[in-house]
């Protein structure tokens, strides 16, 4: 990070000069007043008012003072000023993507902002690959700026080193808003338009003298390399974490509901897989998938009948995937018992055909599994929102059974089968099949099919045409002869 301490030396010096000034005033008055020279300068105010002089002109900022500080990294993940995920290791493969984090501090002058962002990035031979240019320009009182540079690597771009030129440009400073808000007051008092803000090109900071130019511009060079054999993830791009339990003592077979938070830390949507543990022995398996930059909850629904303490992790199986804290207890007690009152969850709704005809029946089957105490309840059973049949089932604890209905409609349409209060859904239609047969039209009586005339008649009374005609024309030859 470029340090700007060159101005904060500066001040030091004048406040080591103003010290040792007054100083040598303390020293010349108490000269004098041995003397008895000059000693009504003992409380004369002069002495004070120069003094004044001296620090403020030597205190106070240069008023040409601009930029302050620079910097850049090599990023993954921006979320705002300051609050950036560093790259794991500054090696990029082909098609991935490039990202730089610049910023740009004191960069406010009487709350106007003006700075360019160049970047400038070239291969290890030293040729230009890509250039781009940013600029920012607003009003408000924030000292501090920043950019983000992003590029996917392309195809072409050869392994090696690259190097990242960053040139953060501020076109105002404190000399330039000086005259600025002058011009502005001049021309509210002589009813003249409003000037625009002066701000300075590139080219205008580039054409200033070496001084003037540093303190507008700061030069900064990232290094980074193109791998082809690099992970295009960071290794936790996916990060897990919170593992969680509703009850950590039960009863036998009591239902524990197991949660647990999956991080995505990268930009792009992605897939991992978890395996769940019980006493070292795995019960369960996810893959869940998340979106770039999104937090997603999972759930695992776990029982045991064995008495005692029992423990519970959740292992990463997922590639560039790691794991906060997932290991847990908790505890069978034969004292416990099941605090959830009968519930039947509705798992499963299937119908075994889709299409029959009119009072032909269906068979609907219900699978419930009953998540709390030995009991029963009804299984309501809706046809279009209307109650079609209910049965009373008994199940223990954990127990899981199909419930079958049997269900006839002589009526032609659709129907929408619903359960209780689950948003299963299923529909079914009673349609008419009819088959209407071919029917040939009948032939009309005392009409008889026209024979074809033989084709051997056609050619025969043709040829006699013929051979008549060529007699005809013999007969006139000789006649007129």
């Amino acid at each position: 990070m470029p340090e700007r301490s060159d101005f904060r030396i500066i001040k030091l010096i004048k406040i080591l000069i103003s010290i040792f000034i007054l100083r040598f005033i303390v020293f010349f008055q108490k000269l004098y007043m041995q003397i008895r020279i000059f000693h009504y300068m003992k409380y004369h105010p002069a002495i004070i008012i120069i003094f004044i002089i001296i620090m403020v002109f030597y205190v106070l900022p240069v008023p040409s003072l601009a930029i302050d500080n620079g910097y850049a990294r090599l990023v993954y993940n921006v979320r705002g000023l300051q609050d950036y995920d560093l790259h794991w290791n500054d090696r990029f493969p082909q098609g991935s993507v490039i990202q730089i984090y610049a910023e740009t501090d004191g960069i406010n002058h009487r709350r106007e902002v003006a700075v360019d962002y160049v970047f400038i990035i070239k291969d290890s031979n030293d040729n230009i690959v890509d250039t781009a240019a940013y600029s920012n320009r607003y009003h408000d009182y924030r000292e501090n700026d920043f950019l983000i540079y992003s590029r996917e690597v392309p195809a072409d771009w050869e392994d090696g080193v690259y190097n990242a030129e960053i040139h953060l440009f501020d076109l105002l400073n404190a000399s330039i808003m000086d005259r600025y808000y002058l011009d502005v007051t001049t021309s509210y008092l002589n009813g003249s338009s409003k000037p625009d803000v002066p701000v300075m090109s590139r080219g205008d900071v580039l054409n200033l003298s070496q001084t003037e130019k540093s303190r507008q511009i700061i030069n900064i060079t990232k290094t980074f390399y193109i791998d082809k054999y690099a992970s295009k993830y960071p290794l936790d791009r996916f990060r897990v974490e919170n593992i969680k339990l509703d009850k950590t003592s039960v009863a036998p077979r009591e239902a524990i509901h197991v949660s647990a938070s999956v991080v995505n830390n990268f930009y792009e949507k992605g897939s991992t897989s978890l395996s769940l543990l019980l006493d070292n022995k795995q019960i369960d398996n996810v893959t869940v998938e998340i979106e770039g930059f999104s937090t997603r909850s999972i759930e695992f629904v776990i029982s045991s009948e064995t008495l005692g303490n029992h423990t519970l992790e959740i292992v990463p199986t997922g590639s560039n995937t790691i794991g906060l804290n997932l290991f847990t207890t908790f505890e069978v007690s034969s004292g416990k018992k099941i605090e959830l009152p009968t519930t039947f969850d509705i798992k499963d709704l299937q119908i075994d055909n889709l299409s029959v005809e009119p009072n032909k029946p269906v068979v609907i089957s219900v699978t419930v599994e009953n998540i709390g105490q030995d009991g029963s309840q009804p299984v309501e059973l809706y046809i279009n929102d209307m109650l079609e049949e209910t049965k009373d089932v008994w199940l223990n604890y954990s127990e899981i059974r199909d419930v079958k209905f049997n269900i006839t409609k002589g009526d032609l349409g659709a129907y929408r089968v619903t359960v209780g209060k689950s948003n299963l859904s299923k529909i079914f239609f009673v349609e008419s099949v009819t088959v209407t047969p071919v029917i040939s039209p009948p032939e009309e009586p005392g009409v008889q099919k026209k024979e074809k005339t033989p084709q051997l008649v056609i050619i025969i009374g043709l040829s006699i045409v013929v051979i008549f005609i060529f007699i005809i024309r013999l007969y006139l030859r000789r006649k007129l002869k």
